[in-house]
């Protein structure tokens, strides 16, 4: 029994070794297309990863941005603020309240203005702060209607647009990937169709003799994914290229450009990459490669 494993074993080692030897074959054969293919796809990983990069820091400046939109709250004349500031921040959406009294307001207000000599006709102004800037909505309505309010104010223009700018740039995002995945697969479609021709005699031969369907084709499926891999590290280039611009970009306007999100981009790029280079491959096999 041992040695029945042992000898099942080798035998797979050297059929990998074998399907390896006639990729690295294919990829010979194939010469100048290889180039035409490997840059093809490193220029579409790059387009991919500068707009899902680009996409990333956009929703990540947005979001910043909007959660340094304050609601500003008005407190009436004859009501507690303290009630108000401590209503508003048992709101579980609330993140920080800061007080500006009327005196602070009107003492403000007489030095960057000539005013009359009269009372102070300011309220209590309370800035308040959401965790996130979805929840001005709902926390508005429920501020509205606590009795020691009298007014609300909101930048709800300014916060549709950020919503907006945000919604659109995934949408581009994505439409974006589509097409440039159909393009590819398109490009090392034909490419493996190209490599099918060139062995059609040595593939008839090899159904003949009775080889496995999946020992056939496995090295053109791997000569996509190969092209894939090498296109992803190509791409990397440009996008680390713009990762400095961001972090400059973050830093003069004093946000948070975290690392992680080039991670993402970079496994996201290879992955694609090797799906897409693979998948290419495996269409052209099913396709011309009636095995």
């Amino acid at each position: 029994m041992r040695r029945q494993s042992k000898k099942s074993l080798i035998t797979d080692i050297r059929i990998m070794i074998r399907i390896a030897a006639e990729t690295v074959k294919l990829l010979t054969q194939a010469g100048w297309m290889n180039l035409v293919v490997i840059t093809t796809m490193a220029a579409i990983l790059s387009i991919f990863g500068v707009l899902f990069r680009s996409s990333i820091a956009i929703s990540g400046f947005i979001d910043q941005i909007g959660s340094d939109l304050e609601i500003s709250v008005y407190v009436k004349n004859n009501a507690s603020t303290k009630d108000a500031i401590f209503r508003i921040k048992s709101l579980p959406e609330v993140s920080r309240i800061t007080l500006t009294t009327k005196e602070k307001a009107w003492t403000q207000m007489k030095k960057q203005m000539q005013v009359p000599d009269i009372s102070n006709p300011l309220p209590d102004t309370l800035h308040v702060k959401l965790k996130k800037q979805e929840y001005s909505a709902p926390v508005i309505e429920k501020i509205r209607k606590m009795e020691e309010i009298e007014d609300v104010r909101f930048t709800k223009d300014l916060a549709d647009r950020i919503k907006i700018a945000s919604d659109i740039g995934k949408i581009v995002t994505l439409v974006v990937l589509l097409i440039l995945g159909g393009l590819t697969m398109f490009v090392i479609s034909n490419t493996i169709n190209l490599a099918i021709q060139s062995k059609k005699t040595e593939i008839e031969i090899m159904r003949l003799m009775g080889v496995y369907n999946w020992y056939i084709r496995a090295p053109f499926i791997l000569q996509g994914g190969l092209y894939g891999f090498t296109g992803a590290i190509l791409a990397l280039i440009p996008l680390n290229v713009m990762q400095g611009y961001l972090d400059k970009m973050a830093a003069f306007l004093g946000l948070v450009n975290g690392t992680i999100a080039l991670y993402v981009v970079m496994f996201s790029i290879f992955i694609l990459g090797v799906i897409v280079g693979a998948g290419g491959s495996l269409i052209s096999v099913r396709k011309y490669l009636k095995v």
